[in-house]
């Protein structure tokens, strides 16, 4: 009886060692098997983090300014070009119709037109201002220059796409500043707010029409460039024509009143030199002479 008690007593006390041993084991593995949680955890987190993070954005390259509308890589620069163009060749007026051909043929114009011609009334020069598209402006140049041989060109752009950015963004200003004050017209109750309102009003729209006349000048600037060209006969200089004189009658009288005027001009010179002198001469005889008269009168009453 003692040694059946004494053995379950050894086996009571394996059994608590082994359960102890287990559950040591089992806490070691549950912490191993947690902490590549935490770790995945730890690293969804820093993952969410990252992507709840703003993104920085790109620098502008160097040169650049955001601050500045006129820098912005997808505006469209606005550029004027105006432009001369001589060229040389045998016969003037058939160059003049082939280049206004060509001008038509790149949707240009001729805006104005002064021509010079020998007695003979053939023409020895043409100046022609043309309107051409700003897109085909180096196109036309090309075009004219084969009308002959190309004395002289010159060629000269503008750049003004700061004046129409600021003056769009001045309409922009100016028409909310309107819309602000047709709202306070609304508003108005007296007389006196009614008329301030009103000169306000009139006086914003009157600038509002003139950045708008603005905007469309440099609109057509932009748009159209001015090219002047000049066309002259080859080996020939312009003829001056000498104006024909007159004879006989006419002749004798066109003479007579230019010596006329020429002689009166020369009088009227002289008097008008001379005025000053006769004037301070007129200053100092005229008191003489009364002083004079005066003796005079007085000498008779003494000798009676």
């Amino acid at each position: 009886m003692g040694r059946i008690r004494a053995v379950t007593a050894v086996l009571a006390t394996a059994g608590i060692v082994l359960l102890s041993g287990c559950g040591a084991s089992g806490n070691d593995s549950g912490t191993s098997d947690a902490a590549p949680a935490q770790k995945q955890g730890a690293e969804a987190s820093d993952g969410n983090a990252s992507q709840a993070k703003p993104q920085v954005p790109a620098q502008p390259p160097a040169g650049k300014s955001q601050a500045s509308g006129t820098d912005d890589p997808t505006l469209t620069r606005a550029i004027i070009k105006t432009g001369s163009l001589t060229v040389e060749g045998d016969d003037v007026s058939d160059m003049r119709q082939k280049a206004v051909l060509a001008i038509a043929g790149l949707d240009g114009q001729v805006s104005s037109e002064d021509t010079g011609s020998d007695p003979d009334g053939k023409v020895t020069r043409a100046n022609l201002v043309l309107k051409v598209p700003t897109k085909s402006f180096e196109t036309a140049i090309q075009r004219l220059s084969d009308l002959g041989k190309r004395l002289q060109i010159h060629q000269e752009s503008t750049d003004v796409t700061e004046q129409v950015v600021d003056v769009a963004s001045r309409i922009e200003s100016q028409r909310a500043s309107l819309e602000r004050m047709r709202a306070l017209m609304t508003k108005a109750n007296t007389i006196a707010e009614i008329v301030s309102v009103e000169s306000e009003l009139t006086r914003r729209e009157s600038d509002l029409e003139a950045l708008l006349a603005k905007q469309k000048n440099l609109s057509l600037q932009t748009d159209l460039a001015t090219l002047t060209l000049t066309l002259t006969e080859k080996g020939k200089p312009p003829v001056q024509t000498e104006p024909t004189q007159d004879k006989g009658f006419l002749a004798g009288l066109k003479g007579g009143w230019h010596a006329f005027t020429a002689v009166f001009s020369a009088l009227a010179t002289a008097v008008g030199a001379m005025l000053p002198f006769l004037v301070l001469l007129a200053i100092i005889a005229v008191p003489l002479w009364r002083f004079r008269h005066r003796l005079q009168r007085k000498q008779p009453t003494a000798g009676q």
